[in-house]
């Protein structure tokens, strides 16, 4: 069914949840998992600003990809540093790169305003992944 399964994971306490689902997909289906963590900056007065200290979101990974292994899988994992809009253009990239067969999310948001003017990770992904996409809320 799926050999790779690319999850992106950020440091809120939806990750663990969203590891939960990944751990049963794998595991019953022999799949690879691949976790994504997006360093982000923004760019302000034109100045680039971190989001995120770059030691945060190697743990992040570090920290998913130990779950997954702790479980008797095939993982690993990467941090991508990215502006923030483009976050799910660098899902989808690495999506394409691994030739993953399933990419999963959770929700995320940008709050009321942000989606009308630029939508969330989760709904431009969905927009333009030529693969399956798990939602996991």
């Amino acid at each position: 069914m799926f050999t790779s399964i690319l999850v992106a994971v950020d440091a809120s306490s939806r990750s663990g949840r969203i590891l939960t689902e990944v751990e049963d997909l794998a595991r019953a289906t022999g799949a690879a998992v691949h976790v994504l963590h997006a360093d982000e900056s923004e760019v302000v007065y034109d100045q680039m600003v971190e989001l995120e200290d770059g030691a945060t979101a190697a743990a992040t990974v570090d920290q998913a990809v130990a779950r997954l292994r702790a479980a008797g899988l095939t993982a690993d994992g990467e941090v991508v540093e990215v502006l923030h809009e483009n976050v799910p253009y660098a899902v989808l990239e690495r999506a394409r790169a691994l030739r993953a067969d399933l990419v999963v999310l959770g929700p995320r948001h940008h709050g009321r305003i942000g989606a009308l003017l630029g939508g969330s990770v989760t709904h431009e992904v969905s927009l333009h992944t030529p693969v399956s996409l798990l939602l996991v809320v």
